[in-house]
């Protein structure tokens, strides 16, 4: 017996590790990075545990990197002194000799430099320790695999975080000795975003589809350079003026003509650029005609569609290989089961309950995945074992996985009244009541007051636009519908449980805005009765909150619920290239708090003269990061705004910086963010044609909940994580799901795991 107790140690030592490399290449499969091999020793298991532990915490250090940004105090300003204490930002930020009201900041207040110093080594901190834990599980375990290695973390994108932490500890021991009125954190803060999964992932896919954008923007580029040198040929040396302006103003050199037909082909400002000369000779407009036809209306038309058609090209062929590498992931995951429970002395090609319970446990184990209760795993089998024979095949091993892509709950029916006063609970009004809440009653009678409160909205409207005196019967009313919805609220979860109350969106909504209504209304009331008090300059932002309550009765029309499903959505899948879009403007954003910082005010002689002067752009500056941030949104849905190039040309000391602008529109604007609105109108295309479809329903998630109704317990499922993912696996399950029934020569097991309604209970 003794000889035998080193072999059981070592076969359940075995059976630890095979469990365990099924539940990770699982969770590899459900998010779309399944390797082609892994390591066994559940050493490595552990560490992938504490790496993506790390990577949650580089994740939340992100945030606060980016609000550390927002509130940081700009470089330009006072940092010598206060390093470690509090100064307001007028007089930190203040320009010798310049009047304060012209320096005009985003009014935030400003973290003392020091401070910021501290959190920028916090967050290097944390970055630092995910990228070594990430390194080791590489190098220790992926990379001693099969000949060449299994890249599961990449060395190069490792090393440049690493080197990012450098530069940015660097930039930190610098500004903390000599205080220098530069910094290279803004490089290194960048460098940290980039290693975002979504912005990695859609990098290279734009690099994937550049060469095709690029064929075609040079042709665009040289067609503007051709029109350019006709332009400044027929009218450098053209004399006179028209409406006081020079006639080939903006035609005066090359440079100039240059810019000149750049807007003119890339903006809509092709009027101003060419009002003068075309006044001066109508003759011009046949040029300008065949110069807008060919560059505004075909090249750049087709240089976006080539970008956008690349973009969809590939990422149509990145979705199925990941549907297809994720079906396989969940195979093989079945595969490692199968094999762990025939060599426990099970039957070959099935996995008994025991077996996927233990996989649960495993499974919920890593912090990538949200955790699945052993309970809950439990009844997830038997709605699957549907012979009752105690094991799964292959085919209803893919039905769980489709079941595990939802996240579910129960919660009970009746509020704890029922419990504490069964008295109340049971009597004849409470009795109707509850019965009014159930079937719909009661919303009935709240839909006849919002309608009244939508009249009063409309009144209210009307006095506030006319500046007319409210009525002391309207002010009132206004409260009291207040207090009316409070009460909607009370009752409803006099008669459910909280937990069922709150399982579902529209609850949530009705709850919040309740909230936020009664608490405008008593603002409203604070701030109407206290003369001279800094709440009544917000009165009329918190009378705002009123069109809550237009919201509140529109919400229940399905059409209103449709759209906000379909925005939901859509900003849903549009993240990854959001985020995109982000990582790019802040870039920019802090580059230009660094290059601009302090130099465009109203008293500057060098912006004298300059359309930016003339416009009153002033707010429109580089003071810090959020002003900032707000000129290169302006120039993002613009896509080009000649006046802030002009204006930093004018004022910048630093030669051809008015370049970065130039840059911004080609990587920002003509690329990244053509491809989020491409994206945005492509998804709600795709979404608005399943608007009329019925909901289907996954009828193990049914089964589910009939199970846990018959203890009493209502379930509630939502959909785990991006929708699109989501639909993706699921139909590559069915499609798999399908070809198992078909191998299985009559003996298959019902039906296949349909992806069903996005959140069944607890969704709408």
């Amino acid at each position: 017996m003794a000889g035998k107790e080193p072999l059981i140690a070592e076969r359940k030592d075995s059976r630890k590790e095979g469990v365990a490399l099924a539940a990770w290449k699982m969770e590899d499969a459900l998010n779309e990075r399944l390797v082609d091999e892994y390591p066994r020793g559940l050493e490595a298991r552990n560490l992938h545990f504490k790496a993506s532990a790390a990577n949650s915490h580089f994740k939340r250090a992100m945030w606060l990197m980016l609000l550390v940004t927002v509130m940081e105090t700009p470089t330009w300003c006072e940092t010598d002194d206060n390093f470690l204490t509090y100064m307001e930002p007028t007089k930190r930020c203040a320009i010798p000799g310049v009047p304060q009201r012209e320096v005009l900041l985003s009014n935030m207040p400003y973290i003392p430099p020091g401070w910021g110093v501290a959190v920028e080594l916090f967050v290097m901190l944390l970055v630092v320790r995910k990228l070594l834990l990430e390194r080791s599980l590489q190098v220790k375990h992926f990379s001693k695999l099969g000949p060449k290695g299994i890249d599961y973390h990449s060395l190069p994108v490792i090393n440049f975080g690493l080197c990012m932490c450098a530069l940015h500890l660097v930039d930190c021991v610098v500004f903390v000795h000599f205080r220098p009125n530069f910094r290279l954190a803004f490089v290194a803060r960048t460098g940290y975003l980039c290693m975002l999964p979504a912005v990695r992932r859609l990098g290279h896919c734009i690099s994937a589809v550049v060469g095709e954008f690029m064929s075609i923007a040079v042709f665009y580029a040289g067609t503007i350079v051709f029109f350019a040198w006709i332009a400044v040929v027929m009218f450098d040396d053209v004399k006179g003026e028209v409406n006081g302006q020079p006639v080939n103003k903006g035609f005066s050199t090359f440079r100039a003509t240059l810019n000149t037909m750049f807007i003119a082909g890339s903006t809509d400002e092709f009027v101003d650029c060419f009002i003068l000369t075309y006044t001066a000779n109508r003759a011009t407009g046949l040029l300008w005609l065949l110069f807008l036809v060919i560059v505004h209306v075909l090249l750049l038309n087709l240089v976006l569609d080539t970008l956008v058609a690349a973009y969809t090209g590939y990422q149509e062929h990145a979705e199925e290989v990941d549907s297809a590498e994720a079906v396989e992931g969940i195979r093989e995951a079945f595969q490692n089961l199968a094999e762990e429970d025939r060599l426990a002395g099970g039957q070959p090609d099935l996995v008994t309950e025991a077996m996927f319970l233990e996989f649960i446990t495993e499974f919920s184990r890593s912090p990538n995945v949200r955790p699945i209760p052993e309970k809950n795993a439990d009844i997830v089998f038997r709605s699957v074992d549907k012979d009752g024979s105690g094991h799964i095949d292959e085919e209803e091993f893919f039905n769980i996985c489709g079941i595990a892509q939802y996240d579910f709950w129960t919660t009970q029916l009746d509020s704890p009244v029922k419990r504490w006063f069964p008295g109340c609970w049971d009597s004849v009004l409470f009795k109707g009541v509850r019965a009014a809440v159930i079937n719909g009653g009661f919303d009935q009678l709240m839909n006849l007051v919002l309608m009244v409160n939508l009249g009063l909205v409309i009144t209210e409207s009307v006095y506030d636009l006319n500046d007319w005196t409210e009525t002391p019967l309207m002010e009132n009313l206004e409260l009291s519908f207040s207090l009316v919805y409070v009460t909607e609220v009370l009752v409803k979860l006099s008669v459910w449980d909280f937990g069922y109350y709150w399982s579902f969106y529209s609850n949530i909504f009705d709850f919040s805005t309740t909230w936020l209504l009664l608490a405008s209304s008593v603002l409203d009331e604070m701030a109407a009765s206290s003369d001279g008090s800094n709440l009544k300059r917000y009165m009329n932002i918190l009378r705002l909150l009123r069109l809550l309550r237009v919201l509140k009765q529109l919400k229940r029309l399905r059409k209103v619920q449709l759209m906000v499903e379909t925005i939901s959505t859509i900003v849903t899948l549009s993240a990854p290239i959001m985020t995109l879009t982000g990582v790019v403007t802040y870039f920019f954003s802090t580059l230009a708090v660094q290059l601009w910082g302090g130099i465009l005010y109203e008293s500057n002689p060098a912006l004298a003269e300059s359309e930016y002067a003339e416009k009153k752009f002033w707010v429109f500056n580089f003071n810090d990061f959020l002003t900032s941030f707000g000129v290169w949104v302006v120039s993002l849905i613009c896509e080009y705004v000649p006046v802030f190039p002009d204006a930093v040309s004018r004022a910048s000391g630093v030669t051809g910086s008015w370049l970065v602008f130039l840059a911004f529109y080609v990587g920002g604007v003509s690329i990244v963010f053509e491809l989020l609105k491409a994206f945005t109108i492509e998804a709600f295309v795709e979404i608005h044609k399943t608007w009329e479809l019925p909901d289907s329903e996954n009828e193990h998630l049914k089964a589910i909940g009939d199970t846990f109704l018959e203890q009493g317990l209502y379930f509630h499922f939502r959909i785990v994580g991006d929708p699109a993912t989501h639909e993706k696996i699921m139909n590559a399950l069915e499609e798999k799901c399908k070809e198992l029934e078909e191998h299985s020569h009559g003996h298959g097991h019902g039906a296949a795991a349909g992806h069903g309604a996005a959140g069944g209970h607890g969704a709408h």
